[in-house]
């Protein structure tokens, strides 16, 4: 750098003269003092607003203080007025009236009376045997007539009342559901099952419709083991299934009949009939 550009060039400069300027300390210190100097004025307001902040605080706070004087009337108290000379006390208050009186019982010790005995006199042995005893043996006629009379309360005495005893007689033609001994097919339940097996029709109707299942029949076993009173009570077949059933229990031969308290009974029997087709 020649003389005369030494005297006008400044200390930065002169500092980064012959070096790279571009590597950016350069533009920093550069731009230091603007900095600075931004940085002292943006203080420089922020103080003067704190200071007119506390100043502006403390006017106002002096302006809205006020002081209010309270003055407070006291109102005149009258005096009281003047006791009078020879003036009789007030009368005292009246007495209450005594409480009323309860009735009261009272008790009287009970007096013991001494009682004596009458004493008697002890007559002499002699004096008895002197005085009638007053049983006497007397004799009597024995051509007297003797009256006897008889009144209507001993008569109630004599007479028994006849005791009347009721018979319970049962029914015998009572149809009996639960018996001691039950009414029996010849031959047992198994007899009975090949029996009906053997005499039971398939109906038509129903093995064309492949109609199969049970029909509850119930009938009376009668003291001599004849059947009666044979109905249907479900068909859960249909087709002709109910009446065949029927017709079959009706040809029952007669069965063992059911026993209760050692007689025969009429027993109420109730029995499953099964429709099944062959596969």
């Amino acid at each position: 750098m020649k003389s005369e550009e030494i005297l006008k060039a400044d200390m930065l400069d002169l500092i980064f003269d012959g070096r790279n300027k571009e590597y950016g300390a350069y533009d920093l210190r550069r731009s230091y003092p603007k900095a600075v100097a931004k940085a002292l004025l943006v203080g420089v307001l922020i103080a003067l607003a704190v200071l007119s902040y506390s100043i502006l605080k403390d006017r106002f706070a002096d302006l809205m203080a006020s002081d209010t004087d309270v003055k407070v009337n006291l109102t005149d108290l009258e005096a009281p007025p003047p006791m009078k000379e020879n003036e009789p006390p007030p009368p005292p208050p009246p007495t209450p009236p005594p409480p009323p009186e309860r009735a009261s019982v009272q008790y009287v010790p009970p007096v013991i009376k001494e009682v004596v005995a009458n004493e008697t006199a002890v007559t002499d042995v002699k004096d008895l045997e002197e005085k009638d005893p007053g049983v006497k043996t007397v004799e009597g006629d024995p051509n007297a007539k003797v009256n006897i009379d008889i009144k209507s309360d001993a008569i109630g005495l004599v007479e028994q009342k006849e005791k009347v005893v009721a018979v319970k007689v049962e029914d015998d033609n009572k149809v009996f559901t639960v018996v001691e001994q039950q009414p029996e097919f010849p031959g047992g339940q198994g007899a009975m099952y090949k029996w009906i097996g053997e005499n039971l029709k398939y109906p038509s109707e129903a093995r064309n419709n492949g109609l199969q299942g049970k029909v509850i029949m119930q009938f009376t076993v009668e003291k001599d083991g004849s059947i009666s009173s044979v109905r249907v009570v479900r068909d859960a077949v249909g087709g002709g299934a109910g009446d065949e059933a029927n017709r079959v229990v009706k040809k029952m031969p007669n069965w063992k009949p059911g026993r209760q308290n050692g007689k025969s009974v009429r027993v109420q029997y109730t029995l499953p009939v099964t429709f099944k087709l062959e596969e």
